[in-house]
């Protein structure tokens, strides 16, 4: 019988550098592109390959995020555990490890925020370092045999020298457990944030808080969730760690919208008054999925995060709040709840003086900083508060 004629090798050969070489064209002209126009069409994320050439090679390359995709689905079906810098824990959720902090440097960073908090003591104000879950929850890891993670151990030190020098310290991983609250419930699984029922939980924590210190009254809707529409975007957002291992490593995570169903009256810088979502909440990426982006949660909320005035409020409480991009998911209940909130970057804290405290008058300063910010890459940054030794 004749046996049919396999394909040879060099024709395997050919079809292999024509469609490497279709790809290689199409990534070149991506690359020009780029030069010329600034413009770009890639994932969020890029490995840094040391040569800026080569780097800007690998951020141009043709559907990129397709290979990404592709490499993600080919671990995560041979059970691979690590992929570009992210750990998949037992449970499936994505994590960046961290580095150990050594006790000194975390010294030094909690020495400052004992000066600045004895300065603020001294006028009257109240200062809370508040600490937001990290993605390897401390009573349940769930790392991987092998993997060595810093994170928790860096927040529990921290938080303890803070405690040790009387400042008030909110950790949310010990409230989530003491309320049984599941941590990874209010984590996303591909992003490094907490999501927005998180951020709604810490609100209520927040305003007992305050009103403990303050002794002031709060609209009680505020912390009801009975008194808001929460509207689930199902499989809409792949977060910082999903855009290093694409769509197929650890699946995609839900976005959560909560809205008020009661009036509000919320006055931006710009002088736009408003209901709270209609001037803080961007409701344009929901319109239509975007993968190749982390930027649900951040375009989302990310306007929250700024100088708001409550123009219908039952208190005169002002607050100044230092965070990173974790407070976008807390600050439009707090706008709310309160009758003015100021918003100073953590990583630039030199512009809070003394002279701009005078100025603000806070009645509570809240310091709500990722774990990533304990680490010594940061160089101590978000701590370098002002003027405070001499006073």
């Amino acid at each position: 019988m004749k046996k049919n004629n396999p394909i040879s090798t060099v024709t395997y050969a050919i079809v292999f550098v024509m469609v490497t070489g279709v790809i290689g064209l199409l990534s070149f002209g991506n690359l020009i592109n780029f030069y010329v126009n600034d413009e770009v069409d890639y994932n969020e994320w890029t490995a840094d390959l040391g040569s800026k050439f080569e780097t800007d090679i690998a951020t141009t390359f043709f559907e990129k995020f397709q290979f990404v995709n592709l490499n993600g689905a080919v671990r995560n079906l041979l059970g691979q555990q690590e992929m570009n810098g992210v750990v998949k824990l037992d449970n499936g959720y994505l994590l960046t490890t961290l580095p150990y902090s050594s006790d000194d440097y975390l010294q030094k960073c909690a020495d400052h925020v004992v000066t600045f908090n004895t300065y603020l003591r001294e006028r009257g104000t109240a200062l809370v370092y508040a600490s937001p879950p990290y993605t390897s929850g401390k009573y349940d890891p769930e790392l991987p045999e092998g993997v060595e993670d810093y994170g928790n151990s860096n927040i529990d030190r921290f938080i303890s020298m803070l405690n040790n020098a009387s400042v008030d310290t909110i950790d949310f991983r010990e409230k989530m457990y003491e309320d049984g609250i599941d941590h990874y419930d209010m984590m996303y699984k591909t992003d490094h944030h907490w999501n927005t029922e998180a951020g709604f939980y810490a609100y209520g924590i927040f305003e007992d808080y305050i009103v403990e210190k303050t002794g002031c009254s709060v609209d009680k809707r505020i912390s009801d969730i009975d008194n808001y529409t929460v509207t689930t975007y199902k499989n809409w957002h792949l977060g910082s760690r999903g855009q290093r291992t694409g769509r197929y490593y650890a699946g995609i995570d839900d976005f959560d919208l909560i809205i008020p169903n009661f009036d509000t009256a919320i006055q931006s810088d710009s002088g736009v008054v408003g209901c709270m979502q209609d001037v803080v909440i961007n409701m344009e990426p929901l319109q239509n999925k975007e993968y190749t982006s982390r930027y649900t949660y951040d375009w989302v909320l990310g306007d929250s995060l700024g100088h708001y005035v409550n123009l219908d409020c039952e208190n005169e409480i002002k607050i100044l709040i230092v965070t990173d991009s974790f407070g976008k998911a807390v600050t439009p209940f707090l706008m709310m709840g309160f009758s003015e909130i100021d918003f100073v970057y953590d990583e630039d804290v030199s512009g809070i003086t003394p002279e701009f405290i005078e100025s603000f008058d806070p009645d509570i300063v809240i310091l709500m900083y990722y774990p990533l910010c304990l680490s010594e890459y940061y160089d101590g940054a978000p701590f370098n508060f002002q003027g405070y030794d001499e006073n």
